[in-house]
Parts: C-alpha cells; sequence; structure tokens
C-alpha cells in the first residue's frame, strides 16, 4: 500500500464508472469488453467504442502495458500535481490505451515502449488512481 499522496483534481465518479473506481480502491484494474465484437475499450461508455453495441461487461485486465507516448509536466496543470511529473499514454495488453502518470523511476529513464505495470496510489479516502511503474518483464 502506498501512502497517501496529494489530491490531483479527481473527476467525477458517475454510475457509469463507479465499478471502475471500486475495483481501483481494491487494487484491480478493471476495463470494459464488449459482448458484441468481444474488444476491450477505455474509458467506459454506453456503447462499444468499437462497434457501438451497447452490452459490455466489466472485466479484470492484467495490469500490464507498455509507454505508447509520454511529456514530463513542469507546471501543475491543476492544484494538488505534483510536478514535474510523467504524463504517460499507456498502451495496456488488452489493447486500449490510458491516459495516467509514469512513476519509480527516474525521468531520464523513461523511454518508448518500456514495459509497465500498475500500481494504485492512495489520493482521497477511498480514491485510488492506476498509475505506471517499470516492469521487469
Amino acid at each position: 500500500m502506498h501512502a497517501v499522496m496529494p489530491t490531483p483534481t479527481l473527476p467525477a465518479i458517475s454510475p457509469l464508472t463507479r465499478p471502475f473506481w471500486d475495483a481501483a480502491a481494491q487494487g484491480r484494474l478493471m476495463l470494459p469488453r464488449c459482448n458484441a465484437c468481444g474488444q476491450h475499450f477505455f474509458r467506459p461508455e454506453v456503447a462499444c467504442t468499437h462497434c457501438f453495441a451497447t452490452d459490455w461487461r466489466w472485466v479484470q485486465a492484467s495490469g500490464r502495458g507498455s509507454l505508447y507516448s509520454y511529456s514530463i509536466v513542469h507546471k501543475a496543470p491543476a492544484p494538488g500535481f505534483v510536478v514535474p511529473l510523467v504524463l504517460a499514454v499507456v498502451e495496456l495488453e488488452e489493447g486500449p490505451f490510458m491516459f495516467s502518470n509514469v512513476v519509480g523511476c527516474a525521468h531520464a529513464q523513461v523511454r518508448i515502449g518500456m514495459p509497465l505495470q500498475v500500481q494504485f496510489d492512495a489520493v482521497s479516502p477511498g480514491i485510488h488512481l492506476p498509475r505506471f511503474h517499470p516492469s521487469k518483464v
């Protein structure tokens, strides 16, 4: 378990996204998976972003991915962000892309394509954000 970090501006939690946040608080990464086409997608939407079917369910993801793109941010985008930080686009093993942060390594060591593993950091009571650290894979 990681220490509570400064609280950044948090997204609004809706009935659509509640299962994601509840699982994150338990240390599990969940993704929507379409029952019609079988594709995973992220972020949760009413309909599949691949085939537009509305029949989908939450499934547990591996938590593994690779760094697709990143930027080192030196000016906080909102109160509560500790800078500098690595703003990342992570390509999840299941296919979708997720915006997050790379943590647990020096900024000079961050490389496109590096394997990553999710971790969940407490940012306020009951709220855990998925962030990614380098994986030994």
